[in-house]
């Protein structure tokens, strides 16, 4: 008996040593956790790595705003330069008291000059290390560094990383994957497109006088997209006007506020529209390759400036076919700059023909970039208007016979 109880405790006391426990466990106090991360391209060729990270005191008294009222923010900013972006972290490692831990980092920032070089050598390393999530968002900062973007406080956020995130959700626009959607459109036979932001200033004139008063500042806007040809270097950008364009042809268009004149210029109609199809048809003849696109709206009139009475029928025939033309027209141009100017096919349209075709798009793969150029792209719009609000007529009496315009 007494030999078994020596026995059990040598085997408990071996097993014990196989045991280490949590030895390289990590603290949450010992990590700085990253929200943005922004890649600059310096005078030297160098890379500049710029890092937004979460001040944990200042986040508790911040609440939702980006600087609490002592004056600290809720982010700190820190940058370091390295020969790629493992480098650049490293040497950022030496002026942090906390390990750098990316698991929480929502987007990522290019600086124009890079995007203009070719971000092929830093979205290398964000395809091959795992602790970067497929699904981030990533931006280009369109005439400036993504330093001097990640700078700026934000006053509805605690971190301009999160506000920017927030701002492409509220405009209509898929969020959470444009990293993820780079790498699929690169390797189909697209070309790459990132959404675009600049540092936008102030549109007011009024100074601050006094400590409360509180007139516009400097802040992030989003500008469309940036386009990246087959080299992965900017090829040019899509405005905002350009930019929900693409998103309605590709199915990812969420919701959309559409103003365009009905009559005179300014007797216009607002359609709020958060129903969108589409459907794009290849067809191959040959070596020739052609699309027939078509899309289809469905919105509810939310202001009408154009005197129309919207009880009638007929009235709402008219806004329908006006609203279908401009957009028509406004498709045909964007896709007539794809094709000359940016000479890209950003709008998915080879992967279309690679559904639709398989065995002729293993042909015409290796010359497609060429063969989008020369495609023949017919457009249809059909707009349907599935109600007028909360009123047909206008409540307000001179609006049915148009005396307001001037």
């Amino acid at each position: 008996m007494r030999n078994k109880v020596i026995g059990l405790l040598v085997l408990t006391f071996s097993l014990s040593l196989l045991l280490t426990g949590c030895w390289d466990r990590l603290e949450l106090n010992d990590r700085a956790i990253i929200l943005g991360w922004g890649m600059d391209l310096a005078d030297d060729g160098t890379y500049m790595a710029t890092a937004n990270i979460v001040v944990p005191l200042a986040s508790k008294t911040t609440g939702s705003q980006g600087e609490e009222p002592g004056g600290v923010t809720g982010f700190l900013t820190e940058s370091a330069y390295g020969k790629d972006n493992l480098d650049a972290t490293q040497n950022m490692q030496r002026k942090l008291s906390r390990i750098l831990f990316p698991g929480h980092r929502r987007n990522i920032f290019i600086g124009e000059k890079l995007a203009e070089a070719g971000v092929a050598q830093v979205l290398d390393e964000y395809s091959r290390n795992p602790s970067v999530r497929p699904r981030t968002n990533i931006f280009v900062v369109k005439d400036a560094t993504a330093q001097k973007a990640m700078s700026l406080s934000y006053q509805l956020e605690s971190n301009p990383s999160t506000a920017v995130q927030k701002i492409q959700e509220k405009i209509g626009a898929p969020i959470s994957r444009s990293l993820l959607d780079f790498f699929m459109m690169v390797n189909g036979g697209s070309c790459g497109v990132m959404p675009a932001l600049r540092v936008a200033p102030s549109e007011s004139k009024n100074k601050k006088e006094k400590p409360t008063d509180n007139p516009p500042q400097t802040t992030l806007e989003l500008i469309g997209a940036a386009v990246f040809d087959q080299q992965l270097k900017l090829a040019g950008y899509l405005g905002s006007e350009e930019f929900w364009v693409r998103l309605w042809l590709t199915g990812t268009l969420r919701k959309r506020d559409f103003t365009y004149p009905v009559g005179g210029p300014r007797e216009t109609v607002t359609v709020s529209v958060n129903h969108f199809e589409n459907k794009v048809i290849p067809q191959v003849k040959g070596n020739t390759v052609s699309f027939n696109v078509q899309l289809q709206g469905y919105g509810v009139v939310m202001e009408n400036e154009s005197g129309l009475d919207l009880s009638k029928p007929e009235s709402l025939e008219q806004i329908q076919r006006e609203m279908s033309r401009h957009i028509q027209r406004q498709v045909k141009k964007i896709v007539t700059k794809a094709q000359k100017e940016l000479k890209c096919d950003v709008f998915g349209f080879g992967d279309a023909l690679h559904k639709r075709h398989p065995y002729h798009w293993k042909q015409m793969k290796s010359d497609w970039p060429q063969l989008f150029l020369e495609s023949d792209i017919d457009i249809e719009v059909k707009f349907k208007l599935t109600g007028t609000g909360t009123t047909g007529k206008s409540l307000v009496p001179d609006v049915a016979d148009g005396d307001h315009l001037l």
